[in-house]
């Protein structure tokens, strides 16, 4: 699980008056809106005698307050108000908590985990057909994996297994005639484009069968983000018919992962489509889920050693290196260090103002993390095109 990265908490209706709990890279936080509306994350423990504050409530100084003594927490994660001591009284400077940036994008709520100052971090993954609302139609869906993110992700740009997995994308013969036609990559994100043969379309009252002949050449376009492990799939079906699958897969540990999915499509954009839209996507996720959660090892093995790979994988090994370039930077959790103090300890995410108050002596200790490298051991360029 990675560091200084943006990812996806929650869909931003289910945040409303009231916290609410959320589970990203094994730790636990709450996001609550103040009086103005905007979302706020805070670490999901109070540092007076460890409550939830998740079970609390929002006051009117915009803080959320722990439902053990009533310690009032602002946007910032400093107590603003002690209710045993009253109003007036003095705050100790450690009384704060971790506070996480975070920003409202695509009916979504993405938080900031890491320390790293906004000039420095990636950005959040773009999606400008989700606010072309007069060309796109948007259904939204999740799925929780059991499985790590890493693999999840990969899955999600990994070609060559829908002649296999999923019947209505491929066929098993046509495997060899499916191929990538080209690829290019960055520090943080990648993007290719193929070339599919596959079966009739279904669904949608059966119109779909009229819109591509069997194992018609198909041209389908996945890419990766590494902030929010998002994958973004774009499929043109025919000349006029497109639709593009856009997924957020947030970590919620070391083998649980959740999918905040949008798909969006320039087609039949009547409401009566968006059911069956939404259960073909879930049966996709489905038949990916019977493959992913059997994988050993469950997540991404640091190398190539006990793997063979072919050309169909180098997508797949855009996505490793530019990860790794990541991990190299030491921004990797030590999720084997913490398990000797689980149950007895709690970590938090190092947040951008431990780097802005190096000197204040902080209540709870920031995760361990693996070291990075001096010498970045493959360095991504800032761009990369290669041809297949």
């Amino acid at each position: 699980m990675l560091t200084n990265l943006w990812y996806v908490a929650e869909w931003s209706n289910k945040v409303k008056k009231k916290p609410v709990k959320v589970k990203l890279l094994g730790q636990n936080f709450v996001l609550f809106r103040d009086s103005k509306g905007k979302v706020n994350c805070l670490s999901d423990i109070c540092i007076h005698r460890g409550g939830s504050l998740a079970g609390g409530w929002t006051t009117e100084r915009d803080c959320v307050a722990c439902p053990y003594h009533g310690w009032e927490f602002d946007p910032e994660g400093k107590v603003q108000f002690i209710p045993s001591r009253g109003e007036g009284a003095d705050i100790p400077e450690r009384a704060r908590i971790d506070a996480y940036p975070t920003q409202e994008r695509y009916g979504m709520i993405w938080v900031f985990l890491g320390d790293l100052p906004e000039e420095e971090r990636y950005p959040i993954p773009p999606f400008p057909e989700f606010d072309d609302r007069k060309n796109w139609r948007p259904i939204y869906t999740q799925f929780d994996w059991t499985g790590s993110a890493d693999r999840v992700v990969e899955n999600g740009i990994d070609i060559a297994h829908t002649a296999f997995v999923h019947p209505g994308f491929g066929y098993p013969e046509m495997a060899d005639k499916n191929h990538i036609a080209s690829i290019e990559r960055t520090e943080h994100s990648g993007s290719s484009s193929c070339v599919l043969y596959p079966p009739k379309l279904d669904g949608n009252l059966g119109l779909n069968r009229f819109a591509r002949k069997d194992k018609a050449e198909t041209h389908v376009h996945p890419g990766f983000y590494l902030s929010g492990h998002c994958v973004r799939l774009h499929i043109q079906v025919n000349s006029w018919m497109e639709m593009i699958i856009f997924d957020a897969n947030t970590p919620i540990d070391e083998n649980h992962t959740r999918s905040f999915v949008i798909q969006v499509r320039n087609f039949f954009k009547w409401g009566m489509f968006d059911r069956g839209s939404v259960k073909r996507t879930q049966e996709v996720f489905e038949q990916d889920a019977a493959i992913v959660e059997a994988l050993s090892p469950n997540y991404l093995p640091e190398s190539l050693e006990n793997e063979v790979s072919v050309e169909q994988d180098k997508f797949m090994g855009a996505w490793r290196k530019v990860r790794k370039n990541h991990i190299e930077k030491g921004w990797k959790i030590d999720t084997k260090a913490m398990e000797p103090f689980e149950g007895e300890k709690v970590f938090t995410i190092p947040s951008p103002a431990r780097r802005t108050n190096p000197d204040l002596r902080w209540a709870l200790d920031t995760v361990p993390l693996v070291p990075g490298t001096k010498r970045q051991l493959d360095a991504v360029p800032v761009t990369e095109n290669r041809s297949a």
